[in-house]
């Protein structure tokens, strides 16, 4: 298949679009509702679009085999499936499909089911639908196809930028969340060590205590009555609660404000996405989740 730059392009978009009416048809379906898949806002999915240029590429020599066009479509799009995979997660922390509980998986990002389906697409692809689409192509006029790939490459760029600085943020909350905790972690183990060395303080004082009044025959219940005031926390412990009582309270708040996202499309890439995973912060992922739905059940009561 030769085919200019233009046209490359032209059928890239062409073939975005198709997967994300396919996804969000899919997707529709089985949650009984309307929904908007993918990682950009627009009726865009990359990875269709770049899987979809690549089984083009790759099985355009062996069109005439059918076994050989599945074998270099499966492989093709599954090796672009792993690569886009993996440098989303290095680069947002976060993987947007997860294959880690199919079988014969590799490390999440592909699987053997998965990869048939791109083999069988593959074949369909190249024998039945790109034909009528690279015809309905040859129509249009080469100037008005340069000026539609421009004006939709203006358009996707910039939808790109946005999306890509929305999951940037997103990142950015998750890794501040886990620090948020880290350090309430760590102001908790302080606070179990000031109570601890407290206690044993307590319990020295009331051994000898005891001991000095068990020697004039006091009673214990008049040796715990008068304990009573001077089992307390020294003054240097009273300041550091107070003070890491005021931490927490800071902490608490810029917790809350993680949850406010800076944005609209930050909590719209949240829902276009259900399935995102992450091996890092999958529970500050989860609380962010929880935290979108629950608001959106506000919202709509």
């Amino acid at each position: 298949m030769e085919y200019t730059l233009i046209q490359w392009m032209f059928f890239f978009y062409i073939y975005c679009f198709i997967g994300w009416i396919w996804e969000c048809t899919y997707c529709s379906i089985v949650e009984r509702h309307l929904t908007n898949r993918g990682f950009m806002r627009g009726p865009v999915i990359p990875i269709y679009g770049c899987g979809t240029t690549v089984m083009l590429l790759v099985s355009a020599p062996f069109k005439d085999s059918l076994v050989l066009t599945f074998l270099a479509g499966a492989i093709g799009a599954s090796l672009l499936e792993f690569i886009t995979g993996a440098l989303m997660e290095a680069l947002f922390k976060v993987r947007y499909w997860d294959y880690s509980h199919a079988p014969l998986n590799i490390h999440g990002y592909v699987c053997a089911g998965a990869t048939f389906v791109w083999g069988v697409f593959a074949v369909l692809l190249t024998n039945i639908i790109h034909a009528p689409i690279a015809y309905i192509e040859s129509l249009i006029p080469m100037r008005y196809e340069q000026l539609i790939v421009l004006v939709v490459t203006m358009l996707f760029a910039a939808d790109f930028s946005i999306s890509f600085k929305a999951a940037l943020d997103i990142r950015d909350i998750l890794i501040r969340m886990e620090n948020i905790k880290d350090e309430a972690e760590r102001m908790q183990r302080r606070v179990d060590v000031i109570l601890a060395v407290a206690s044993d303080e307590k319990d020295k004082w009331i051994d000898r205590r005891q001991a000095q009044l068990t020697d004039m025959l006091t009673s214990i219940e008049n040796v715990m009555n008068s304990a009573k005031d001077k089992i307390a926390l020294p003054q240097s412990a009273r300041e550091e609660l107070i003070e890491l009582r005021t931490k927490a309270g800071m902490l608490k708040d810029r917790l809350l404000q993680m949850f406010s996202f800076r944005d609209n499309l930050n909590r719209l890439i949240i829902k276009g996405n259900p399935g995102m995973v992450s091996k890092r912060f999958q529970t500050s992922l989860d609380e962010l989740k929880q935290y979108y739905n629950q608001n959106r059940k506000n919202k709509n009561k």
